[in-house]
């Protein structure tokens, strides 16, 4: 059986170099490109760890640097000339909760687009997965039997209702594997050097994640840990590679297969914290018992720079926002 195995092999890859030769008359340069691409496909997806062409420069505006006076950490950047213009406790590593998810956007975003990835489907059959969705405190977002869901519709669910399952499903579609996934994103952070540790996709601490098969890296208590700063410039890179991000993160409600998500961001259009004054259109929500009420707004005067805010652990998460915004604005020439 293995001879026959062997010798109908040998005859397909002379067949190939005798094809090749008529065509190209090269039949070692084709044959070497086929070769390359079954190894490519073995190795499965290998992601661009984007280096940074683009320096971080600090340059805070000149007032009192306590002003956000609930948050653990709080930092405002601008975007466009990639500037930090707050610092809170900035550059301590801390639990972040959701905000990690911005990550997982990023790599997810970088495949989709790399590989016209937006529509295809991803496996979400995991028992684990599907518990998570019907956790009354950790889901939202449910994995009917029987439907199928594609990457632009998880990536709605992760992006404007922060779905857990819906991060962690992703993450698989990207790497193949949730390990794989995480390996990536500390990759990636690597690449960027940024002062960031990650243990799950999702956000979520290992202790939560234990109940569902997906506390695979680090020990049962680790969490992210992330800085401000690092959170900042992740929300930065996904807002560079990919703009339309903010016309999905704006939206307060968005229906995917007959789910509606709701998005918990209060400084949009039609919720209890907005003020059309701070132009606020994104982005990112987080929460856990551990790392408390976490947010990355962006927002953007018109004519003027964009600036992405973030606070960590701040239970007056949207005030606290909305007083950074305007001090930054009222500070700084170029945002206000």
């Amino acid at each position: 059986m293995k001879k026959s195995v062997k010798r109908l092999t040998i005859i397909f890859v002379a067949a190939i170099g005798l094809g090749a030769y008529e065509q190209f008359n090269n039949p070692f340069s084709f044959i070497r490109q086929e070769y390359t691409k079954i190894a490519n496909s073995k190795k499965g997806y290998q992601p661009d760890y984007q280096q940074d062409s683009q320096t971080y420069t600090t340059s805070l505006v000149k007032v009192s640097q306590d002003k956000v006076k609930n948050a653990s950490a709080a930092v405002a950047l601008d975007a466009s000339n990639n500037r930090v213009l707050y610092s809170q406790n900035g550059d301590k590593k801390i639990k972040v909760a959701s905000l990690a998810k911005l990550m997982t956007l990023y790599l997810t975003i970088q495949k989709a687009e790399k590989t016209n990835g937006w529509n295809q489907v991803v496996d979400t059959s995991n028992k684990g997965l599907k518990k998570l969705g019907d956790d009354v405190e950790l889901g939202g977002f449910k994995f009917k039997n029987g439907h199928k869901y594609t990457v632009r519709d998880l990536y709605k669910a992760a992006l404007v209702q922060s779905s857990n399952n819906a991060a962690i499903a992703l993450g698989q579609w990207v790497a193949g594997s949730n390990v794989k996934f995480i390996k990536m994103m500390n990759e990636q952070a690597q690449a960027w050097h940024l002062d960031a540790t990650f243990v799950s996709s999702s956000g979520l601490e290992n202790n939560d994640l234990v109940n569902f098969g997906y506390n695979q890296v680090g020990g049962k208590n680790d969490a992210n840990m992330v800085s401000a700063k690092s959170i900042a410039i992740i929300a930065d890179h996904v807002l560079s590679i990919y703009p339309k991000v903010i016309d999905d993160a704006k939206q307060v409600y968005e229906t995917v297969d007959g789910q509606t998500l709701f998005n918990e961001n209060s400084l949009l259009p039609g919720r209890p914290f907005y003020d059309e004054s701070l132009h606020v259109d994104g982005l990112k929500t987080g929460y856990t018992v551990a790392a408390g009420l976490c947010l990355v707004a962006t927002a953007q005067q018109p004519g003027k720079d964009r600036v992405i805010t973030v606070v960590v652990n701040d239970y007056a998460e949207f005030s606290d926002t909305a007083k950074l915004i305007k001090l930054v604005n009222n500070h700084d020439s170029s945002l206000k």
